[in-house]
This record gives C-alpha cells, structure tokens and sequence, in this order.
C-alpha cells in the first residue's frame, strides 16, 4: 500500500519545478461526461510518469520509482488552485506533454490539509 502522505510531502519543493505542467480536467459520473462538473482549462499541476527518467533525478525512494514504473503515474493538485473533486473515472490531459495525452485517474486521496494526490492510468485515454 502506498503512504501517500510521506509520498505528497516528497514532491513538494523542487518538484513543482521539475514537473510542473498545466493539465485539463475532464470530470465523468458513471461513464459519461458529468454536466454537474464542468471541463477545467490550464490548471497548474504536476504530473509524475515514468517517462520522465524518475532515477535519473535522484530519487531516493524505491517506493515511489516502484509506484511510477508499474504502470501508474501521478498527479498532485495544489487545494489553493483547485478546490473541487476528484473521483475515480475522471481524466486529466497533460497539456505540457507530447500530444496533450488524456490519463485516466485510478484513485484520488483528499486526506491532505493542501494537496489531492490521484493516481492515473498510463494507458492513453480518448
């Protein structure tokens, strides 16, 4: 199980540097695109995804190079740019990526006082 607390906290600092990028959000209710929820434009964030050569940054801790590489990536929302939520089934696009590539969120942890951490599918999402 990931301790996504000790996780948060480790990308935090520099990391808004090194991964930051604007993402859309696109918010989903049993499938289909939520009315409730309107799509969101341009939302500072940062993504972490295996691609970005995690070990070559000097990552120190083997769970979190373990978490990225199996498959999974993250996204790490700051509360003060987004204050709504986030459910399993939603999409974000990365817009300061190669193609804008859509990924889809697997699991969302809003237990943070500042963050929301979501877990994403690296399988590209339409």
């Amino acid at each position: 199980m990931v301790d996504w607390r000790a996780l948060t906290r480790r990308a935090t600092g520099t990391a808004g540097r090194l991964f930051g990028s604007p993402v859309s959000l696109s918010f989903f209710k049993n499938g289909d695109v939520d009315p409730d929820r309107p799509l969101i434009e341009e939302l500072p964030a940062q993504l972490h995804l295996p691609e970005e050569g995690d070990a070559k940054l000097g990552r120190s801790s083997s769970q979190f190079s373990t978490q990225v590489v199996a498959g999974t990536g993250l996204l790490i929302l700051q509360r003060t740019d987004f204050g709504g939520r986030l459910i399993t089934g939603d999409k974000v696009r990365g817009l300061g990526l190669p193609g804008k590539p859509w990924f889809e969120i697997l699991s969302v942890d809003n237990a943070g006082a500042d963050q929301i951490v979501a877990k994403l599918s690296l399988t590209v999402k339409g």
